[in-house]
């Protein structure tokens, strides 16, 4: 379909009809080769021209035109206003990208499709006398442009394009020259769709996406993917910006995280991390893997039992953070290292009288787990009684941590189903 800027373009033209065309004087004369044309990425959502990249016979490297210096162009060539080029050898600048060589063959993301795609042609359009980048092709009909006569392709195969303005471009693809590039249309995505787009894209491109993400939105994002893809990111990024984000992540998310890395490395990265978060998360690696302690969370809302309904309530108003799903209160006897008495609904807390008292309301008999048992066994509680969270103790009844139905199902379900369960079931 086409986009309003091919709509509104005088003339449209593809990459691959423009490399390898005569670069003529005005008067008609040959004075080279066009062997790419440079765009300025990060400003526009349709990057303009800003020059050529020619060959000059005799000369042994390319030359830089600027795009004032043209007259005109077309697929028969590009004829300039002045017969005097300047040959001194061509030199990137920062935040310059060669059509060619920097974007043909490359990946890129359709954010629109949220996918990634191979881009095999670039279509630009002529506004008067302003050339821009306005679409990639990632047809079959784009690479076979490039290798055959145009004649044999035109009317039988269809070109796909895809809106420039919708594109994200990767910088680690021309490590040559420094690029910035913001990927503000990929961070307005979901956190699953972002994860399902890192997984397809090459490390150095995931690890650049992940990077340019605000921490909690790198956060999430890491959460869903797969292990070893989150392992091999984190491993990739600066020790600073892998501990801003495991801080974000759900205290066990971030320990199953370290836990498959080289033991050297992750001690690193929890001295990285803030010592309050580092200290949870060194408290859950303690557990093994397969028990109570290894699956929870120690992300959880504790409230005395001697507040009433409203005073909790507003305790909970003020704390700064709470974790992301808050499915029960657990009420201890008291605020120092309290034991575990009661449970308590968020439903139950703000249906009751706003002067009862929590160990009132509070469900006392608590189903509950020790840190040492079996994760299948945990599991099969959660589900039997078909709980969102179970407590988990130690041999005082202290709370220790939680354990979340979605890491009780990952528990119970094969491996290849995590992925098809909605969020609140992973």
């Amino acid at each position: 379909m086409p986009t309003t800027a091919m709509r509104d373009a005088t003339v449209l033209l593809y990459l691959s009809e423009l490399i390898g065309t005569r670069v003529t004087s005005p008067s008609g004369e040959r004075l080279g080769t066009l062997r790419d044309l440079i765009v300025q990425v990060g400003t526009e959502s349709f990057p303009r021209v800003k020059g050529l990249v020619v060959t000059v016979g005799g000369i042994p490297t390319p030359v830089y035109v600027p795009w004032d210096a043209v007259e005109a162009i077309a697929r028969t060539g590009v004829k300039l206003s002045t017969s005097r080029l300047d040959l001194r050898p061509f030199e990137r600048r920062d935040d310059e990208v060669l059509l060619g060589r920097d974007i043909l063959d490359k990946q890129i993301v359709d954010v629109a499709g949220r996918r990634v795609v191979r881009v095999n042609d670039a279509q630009l359009a002529l506004y008067g006398r302003v050339l821009r980048l306005v679409a990639a092709d990632v047809s079959t009909a784009g690479f076979l442009g490039r290798v055959l006569p145009r004649w044999m392709i035109e009317g039988r195969l269809t070109r796909k394009l895809i809106s420039w303005s919708q594109v994200e471009f990767f910088a680690s693809e021309v490590p040559q020259v420094k690029l910035l590039i913001p990927h503000e249309k990929i961070a307005r995505l979901h956190p699953a769709d972002i994860a399902q787009l890192v997984e397809e894209l090459a490390y150095p491109q995931a690890s650049e996406v992940l990077a340019s993400l605000e921490d909690e939105i790198a956060a999430d994002t890491v959460e869903e993917l797969e292990p070893s893809k989150s392992t091999a990111i984190i491993s990739s990024l600066p020790p600073a910006d892998a501990a801003d984000i495991l801080e974000e992540m759900d205290p066990d998310d971030a320990a199953d995280l370290l836990g498959e890395l080289p033991a050297e490395q992750a001690e690193g990265l929890l001295k990285e991390m803030e010592a309050e978060d580092a200290a949870q998360v060194q408290r859950l690696l303690t557990y093994p893997e397969d028990s109570a302690g290894g699956m929870m969370t120690t992300d959880f809302v504790t409230v005395p039992e001697y507040l009433t309904a409203r005073q909790a309530i507003a305790r909970l108003r003020q704390r700064k953070e709470l974790p992301d799903e808050i499915y029960y209160l657990y009420v201890v006897d008291n605020e120092i290292n309290g034991r575990l008495v009661g449970v308590l609904s968020l439903r139950n807390l703000v249906t009751s009288p706003p002067d009862s008292q929590l160990k009132d309301i509070m469900v006392r008999d608590t189903i509950r787990a020790h840190a040492t048992d079996p994760a299948d066994e945990v599991a099969r509680t959660v589900a039997h009684y078909n709980l969102l969270a179970l407590p988990v103790v130690d041999e005082g009844d202290h709370l220790l941590g939680i354990v979340t139905v979605d890491d009780a199902i990952d528990v119970i379900l094969p491996e290849e189903w995590h992925h098809r369960l909605p969020r609140l079931f992973r």
